[in-house]
């Protein structure tokens, strides 16, 4: 077990096999290591690979596959379940990645992480690139195998941050099961995880294996029983607890400015008014979105943020992985394989139903049947003939119909045949291999919230009576109903105070009549009606979007020693593979069928239809019906032609002090459509000295091609920003255009390592390694964020950055395109250190092991650079920037762990520590004081007794508590204007559920 969780000394060397003791030998057959094509005896390599064995990911993360490999800190930034937040991405995931296990390297993005499986490519999750590697079958997992050093020429794009290749246990015979459970310190999150894994022999040349899991884990949708959360805001530069809209309640502000009522609250009850009292530090004029304070010294307001709040969504997967190979002949193997996983989550939506003015705006009007009759007598009194009503969605009325919820499936179909070359000539020894794989992923998101194409109506509720023969009659009806049926069904809302409103008008509001039968001609984003093609679909209660991801593979390549040359034989690998990718994304939206965002209008403006009135100005130019919710249509396909070649040369062998001295070469050509032809190549060296000391360095030209979002996406959507040529910090509605550009061209990067790994002969099971990194993405594919392209348009006058925004006549902005570009250059440098120890101990009379292993990863620099100069580092952010991105980019991350076994026995301790850093390194706010977020350490055990049955079986027994001394996150402040609330945490990083507990059994025969 010791010798599991602690991989020895050579293991960040080469990928080498885990070892039984420090004496063992060295594999006497070729394997392929990770990074390379080449068989070689796993040590001859120029590039630092960190391996971690299956029973060590347990260990580190009890979560399953995505919490332990995030344990490790050359990841920055995993996009997972528990991150609710998505780094570099705000809000919650209906435009996020699908699966929720995509890998991070460096910080540099899922999509520049290739994920391998077996050393093949699996299809992404999504349209934005990235593997969901919760599909991958857990209980078959031998080994993980990380290259933190760019790989294009080995294995094409997306290696520029490195490659994660999961390796299975693909020989396995007999049986396996496991079942754990576990539940917060709290009392929620419950969760469960079982798998069943059988393998068997067929005759004496074939194996047939298959492997099941499934899983649970209940959400947690409120910070009420987690005391650490005080609403931690930024106020005028600072940060204070407890800070929470000035602007909007759950129960309702008015903004009537010069009147008798501006800046009153209804009561929660709905039946009066009273002042809405602000606190002693505060911002902004009540009622307006920027308007914020702290209540900690007393003052009105709710805390919109705690609940209802996702702080880990409901989740559940399941996969099936079968496996089959045969020798039909000697030396030529066939397989196939198929792989299915399904991933579920489900939050609710933030902000859960929005009237704060970003953008929508309710006006109540005096005749409004459901007012107070105290306030219409004001209004009568002093002319008041409307107010603007801002409020915030709760538990009470709205919330619990604004949700997410998702359904991601990938199918993987894979086949080919292994030809080991019995010859005595040119290619004795020699390997062919012939591989096909085609995939499938299908996400099925569903969005339910607020209708703004009907809010209007339902608001505008007046007495029946009245308007029809001057007496009130006590029957209310929407207003525009009196004039017409533009509105079927229309049921006038009561929204003041909280819980006043009817379930059917609450119904009618959000979300959408099931069992309508639509056909409608298609709008894409990139080509609008041209393709002529249509579709017919049925209504469900949600807004659909269904995204589907097809990929084909096609490799072929040859590997074996081609000469032997003074100091060894020369190695060489080579071959040529195809790939297409192809999307289609269709929304299934009612309120705008075909998904048409350039002249779509499904939100209908005053006067459009007789007694339409108090529709806000944002929200009639609004091509969607469910707010918050623009997605569009997309179509298109990617097709890759590339051809490899690797070579590895000995150039000395047992020459004095130097033991071994290899050098590297590969090359790798390839042309993608609509980007053009691409050279990607890698030279390096490793020398091997003294029997002790290794050295070893690369340097690789890497590329990566646009993915299908980034050419062929296109969605809109709502932000506020604040003008950075002010002091003042403002809220400014603006539409945003985020997504694909056909005219991005492919990003190159310049990746240079050098380290050296020591393995002392003096402390036997020592072994010690470091590599520094440097990663020059030039023409790097990326989107900045809607405030990071204003501020770079209005406060460094960039040209490229100003050709994205549109201003109105007062030279405010109005539309800002978020879209994916070529900056100048992205740059990550840093340093990686690891640490191994192993070693037999007799304290307690024999058969003991002690084992040590420690990862830390220093972050030099994480930048972008833009066309002028400008230069934005964000290495070492940990909070929240000024708009609201969470950033994961500590300076300084370490993980070590020590595992003790007696025996059965054995204990596992893991400390994991986050250094101190900033909210955001060059923040465009003067005076702001609140730039330092705190550091954070996480101390988690694992407690294993394993049991004998019979001659070949085991029953193991564990108990396992992560965060065992319960540290809270640290306080990244933060105030979102849109959102209406405070957010102190940061989940990109930082654990939120606290203490938890989880045990299970394990049974093998």
């Amino acid at each position: 077990m010791a010798t599991l969780l602690a991989t020895p000394a050579w293991a960040q060397d080469a990928g080498e096999p885990e070892l039984t003791s420090a004496e063992a030998p060295a594999p006497a057959a070729p394997i392929v290591v990770t990074g390379s094509r080449l068989r070689t005896d796993g040590t001859q390599t120029p590039i630092p690979v960190t391996v971690v064995g299956a029973e060590a990911l347990d260990a580190m993360g009890a979560g399953g596959l995505i919490d332990g490999i995030s344990q490790l800190p050359q990841f920055f930034g995993n996009q997972s379940v528990a991150a609710v937040q998505s780094s570099g991405v705000s809000g919650h995931g209906f435009f996020n990645r699908g699966g929720y296990g995509n890998l991070d390297l460096r910080g540099l993005g899922p999509n520049r992480t290739l994920t391998l499986l077996n050393g093949h490519r699996v299809i992404s999750s999504g349209p934005f690139g990235g593997v969901d590697i919760n599909t991958f079958p857990d209980a078959m997992v031998q080994s993980v195998e990380t290259v933190t050093g760019g790989a294009s020429a080995a294995y094409g794009t997306d290696a520029v941050a490195g490659v994660v290749n999961f390796l299975l246990d693909k020989k396995f015979t007999g049986l396996r099961a496991s079942l754990q459970g576990g539940v917060s310190d709290r009392g929620d999150n419950g969760n469960y995880e079982a798998s069943a894994t059988f393998g068997t022999k067929i005759g004496d040349r074939g194996h047939f294996l298959i492997s099941g899991e499934i899983g649970r884990q209940d959400g947690v949708h409120s910070f009420r029983d987690r005391d650490w959360y005080q609403a931690w805001g930024i106020v005028n530069g600072r940060a204070y607890p407890n800070v929470v809209s000035a602007n909007a309640s759950f129960s309702g502000v008015i903004r009537a400015p010069g009147t008798a009522i501006d800046g009153m609250e209804f009561l929660a009850n709905g039946s009066g008014i009273t002042p809405f009292v602000r606190g002693a530090v505060g911002s902004g004029a009540t009622g307006t979105p920027p308007a914020v304070h702290s209540i900690s010294d007393g003052g009105s307001g709710d805390y919109i943020g705690r609940d209802p709040y996702t702080v880990f969504p409901d989740a559940s997967r399941n996969s099936i992985y079968a496996f089959a190979d045969y020798e039909v002949a000697d030396g030529v193997t066939v397989f196939a394989q198929y792989m299915r996983g399904q991933n579920r989550t489900f939050r609710y939506n933030d902000p859960t139903g929005s009237f704060s003015g970003t953008p929508t705006v309710a006006t109540i009007f005096a005749d409004n049947a459901f007012l107070p009759q105290s306030v219409r007598d004001t209004m009568a009194a002093n002319s008041i003939a409307s107010f603007q009503f801002r409020k915030m969605g709760s538990f009470a009325d709205i919330a619990e119909h604004a949700w997410l919820r998702d359904d991601n499936v990938m199918n993987s179909f894979s086949g080919g045949l292994t030809w080991d070359i019995a010859s005595d000539g040119f290619m004795a020894g020699w390997q062919a291999d012939l591989y096909y794989q085609y995939g499938t992923n299908k996400r099925k998101a569903w969005q339910s919230g607020l209708r703004v194409d009907r809010i209007f109506a339902a608001l505008d509720a007046v007495d029946e009576g009245e308007y029809t023969s001057g007496t009130a009659n006590g029957n209310i009806v929407c207003r525009v109903s009196l004039f017409g049926d533009a509105f079927p069904g229309c049921q006038p809302i009561n929204l003041f105070g909280q819980g006043n409103a009817s379930e059917g008008a609450i119904d009618w509001v959000t979300g959408y009549e099931p069992g309508t039968t639509i056909t409608t001609p298609i709008y894409y984003a990139d080509t609008g009606f041209d393709r002529g093609d249509s579709m017919t679909f049925t209504t469900g209660e949600a807004k659909l979007n269904t995204t589907r991801i097809r990929q084909h593979v096609a490799e072929f390549s040859m590997n074996g020693d081609l000469v032997d040359n003074w100091a060894g034989p020369i190695s060489l690998a080579f071959g040529g593979s195809f790939r297409r990718e192809s999307i289609l994304q269709l929304v299934e939206d009612a309120s705008n069928p075909s998904s048409n965002h350039a002249t779509g209008h499904p939100v209908l403006c005053n006067g459009e239809v007789p007694g339409l009135r108090g529709v806000s100005a944002g929200d009639c130019v609004n091509t969607v019906g469910t707010q918050f919710s623009k997605v569009s249509n997309i179509k298109g396909a990617i097709n890759v032609y590339e051809a490899f070649a690797e070579t590895l040369i000995p150039l000395l062998a047992d020459t004095g002090p130097v033991n071994a001295a290899n050098l590297h070469l590969a090359g790798r050509w390839a042309n993608y459509s609509g980007s053009g032809t691409v050279w990607a190549y890698k030279a390096g060296l490793d020398v091997e000295l003294f029997d002790f000391l290794r050295l070893r360095g690369t340097y690789s030209r890497d590329v990566r091609a646009a993915n299908l979002s980034e050419r062929f996406d296109r969605t809109g959507g709502a932000a506020t920003l604040d003008d950075p040529r002010t002091t003042a910090v403002e809220a400014i509605n603006v539409t945003t255009v985020s997504g694909g550009n056909p005219n991005v061209l492919p990003e190159k990067a310049d990746t240079f390592t050098a380290g050296f790994v020591i393995r002392p002969a003096a402390i036997r099971g020592l072994s010690l390694s470091l590599d520094y990194f440097d990663i020059k993405v030039k023409g790097a594919i990326d989107r900045l964020g809607p405030q990071a392209v204003l501020n770079g348009c209005l406060a460094d006058n960039n040209p490229e950055l100003c050709s994205m925004v549109t201003f109105n006549a007062d030279d405010v902005p109005i539309i800002v395109a978020d879209t994916y570009i070529n900056v100048n250059q992205n740059r990550v440098r840093g340093l990686d250190l690891e640490a191994n120890y192993d070693t037999d101990l007799s304290l307690f009379g024999g058969d003991e092991r002690l084992a040590l292993r420690g990862f830390a990863s220093w972050l030099f620099e994480n930048s972008e650079t833009f066309g002028n100069g400008t230069k934005i580092d964000r290495a070492g952010q940990t909070g929240m920037q000024t708009d609201g991105v969470p950033y994961g980019l500590p300076d300084f991350k370490a993980t070590g762990n020590i595992t003790y076994s007696i025996g059965n026995f054995s204990a596992f301790v893991q400390g994991r520590y986050i250094a101190p850093g900033t909210q955001e390194n060059n923040p465009p706010i003067a005076n702001f004081d609140a730039n330092h977020v705190d550091s954070a350490f996480y101390l988690d055990l694992r407690l294993t007794q394993r049991f004998d049955i019979g001659t070949s079986g085991s029953l193991e027994a564990f108990f396992a508590v992560t965060n065992l001394t319960d540290t809270a996150p640290p306080v990244t402040a933060y105030y979102s204007a849109f959102a209406a609330h405070s957010i102190q945490t940061n989940s990109v990083l930082f654990d939120l559920l606290g203490r938890r507990y989880t045990t299970g059994l394990k049974l093998a025969f």
